[in-house]
């Protein structure tokens, strides 16, 4: 089993790159190559630190915590050809 990327690894990883390069979705079990169109490509669209808290003392169900601190990498199909904003 592989272990989950965290935001120490991911900024060891981009130490020294330049800004201006793009970031690509890889994947051996096929997140990269998924059932789309011949014309569509996955595009990681948004980077970012979600936290929230849950009120009045309440826990998730799923971890027994009453708070969520992540990172996520947003990825979505678009048309090849669509031209970037």
């Amino acid at each position: 089993m592989s272990k989950k990327l965290t935001v120490g690894k991911l900024k060891k990883a981009l130490e020294g790159v330049p800004d201006e390069l793009e970031v690509e979705l890889e994947s051996d079990n096929g997140v990269d190559q998924c059932d789309f169109e011949e014309d569509e490509e996955v595009v990681i669209e948004k980077a970012y630190r979600y936290t929230y808290q849950l009120p009045d003392g309440r826990t998730f169900d799923d971890t027994g915590d009453n708070k969520a601190d992540y990172f996520v990498i947003y990825a979505n199909y678009r048309d090849a050809y669509e031209v970037e904003d």
